[in-house]
């Protein structure tokens, strides 16, 4: 099949992980035999002309086959949603004109309403082809209350035109469930060769070595993953472990928020802060850590979770919706939101489990689960079950 996506966020030169599973999946799908190809469209508004001026993306690339194509937008006369809507879907509607448009695509994927899904409804409008939409935003849980009635209808229109609406998890379909009744749920991919386990760094440190990963540019982000609660937390937990450590793996312009909480709750001696990871580095230190920690408040699916666990590591999570659908007793443990307490105990239960020669946690039983649900082959096999049966559909009804 002949596939474009269309991702609302991707990664750049100063934030390369950004969207990762965009670019796996569509790597995922190159991988299957399928031609994909990426249109994403860097969105600025009159607050930004330094990051304007000095932006640097190549307006073509291609990774692992996958053929990407981008350019940079002015928003000048609206601001918000409103205005990056009309931008962004101009943006794509011109690399669609300058690249696409000679090209037989059979199927347009969208990876967020906001505002890549308006994108391609657009598209679908010029060239009749369908539209999926998997959907990942948080603002569905998190925001809602926010969102205006006019952004609102228009989210819904979009949603109602898509061909299939895919969601990461149970919980955010049933969210989605007031804007969508045609939802599948498909969980994110993870690249089982790049992420695996690694006997070589087997007992390299003493005591238990948490990991934690999350972007710091606002201090939302850090709420909204719970990096206070965890702090909190391990302030509890440090003094009786002192061969133990947190690592808080992330950098941005809010870190020095995650510093002030270190010293307030007087852990500096047992949390590291490497600062920002390149992904090669983010495996490493997932395969040098002993538990993989992130009590968010809200996850549409968690991406990072599956990641660690391909290394073969253990997982604390919140039930928040996405963690609840691949999180067991074999690989992990659920906690409250936001419940201090039954943090505490499931790091104490990890350290306990770190020590011991038959621990519950087995890693090649961890990695195994992640490798047959998640990997490639699992998601592009999935996706194209989907491709395919919209595309028998809109010929069943004489589309194009």
């Amino acid at each position: 099949m002949n596939i474009v996506i269309i991702p609302a966020f991707f990664q750049s030169k100063n934030r390369p992980t950004l969207g990762s599973f965009f670019l796996e999946q569509a790597i995922a799908l190159k991988k299957a035999g399928n031609q994909v190809t990426i249109l994403y469209c860097d969105t600025y508004s009159v607050k930004c002309v330094k990051e304007w001026l000095a932006y640097q993306e190549e307006p073509a690339s291609q990774i692992q086959g996958v053929q990407i194509y981008r350019e940079r937008c002015f928003c000048p006369f609206k601001h918000g949603m409103e205005g990056y809507k009309e931008a962004f879907a101009k943006g794509i509607a011109h690399l669609w004109g300058k690249y696409i448009k000679n090209q037989s695509v059979e199927i347009i994927h969208a990876h967020c309403c906001v505002w890549a899904g308006y994108a391609a409804m657009k598209l679908s409008e010029k060239t009749k082809l369908p539209y999926v939409i998997t959907e990942h935003a948080t603002m569905f849980q998190l925001h809602r209350n926010e969102i205006s009635s006019s952004n609102n209808d228009v989210m819904r229109e979009v949603f109602q035109k898509a061909a299939k609406v895919i969601c990461v998890s149970r919980a955010f379909a049933k969210l989605l469930g007031e804007y969508a009744n045609h939802i599948e749920v498909i969980g994110n991919v993870v690249d089982c060769e790049q992420f695996q386990t690694s006997k070589n760094n087997a007992g390299v440190h003493e005591g238990c070595r948490f990991l934690t990963v999350c972007y710091m540019e606002e201090e939302a982000q850090l709420y909204k993953k719970g990096i206070d609660v965890l702090i909190r937390a391990w302030a509890q937990v440090a003094p009786k472990h002192p061969k133990s450590e947190l690592i808080i793996g992330g950098g941005g312009k809010a870190k020095e928020k995650v510093v002030e909480w270190i010293k307030e709750y007087q852990v500096t001696e047992s949390v590291r802060l490497p600062g920002a990871l390149e992904r090669s580095e983010v495996v490493e230190q997932m395969q040098l850590c002993d538990c993989f920690v992130l009590p968010s408040r809200y996850e549409t699916f968690g991406v990072v979770y599956i990641e660690a666990m391909a290394c073969g590591k253990p997982v604390i999570a919140a039930a928040n919706g996405g963690p609840d659908d691949f999180v067991h007793a074999f690989n992990g443990i659920l906690v409250e939101p936001e419940h201090e307490e039954e943090l505490v105990q499931a790091l104490e239960k990890m350290i306990e489990a770190a020590g011991q020669q038959n621990s519950p946690y087995q890693p090649d039983r961890i990695a195994a689960y992640v490798k047959e649900k998640f990997s490639y082959q699992a998601i592009a096999g999935q996706l194209e079950e989907v491709y395919k049966t919209v595309i028998e559909q809109r010929k069943s009804w004489g589309g194009a």
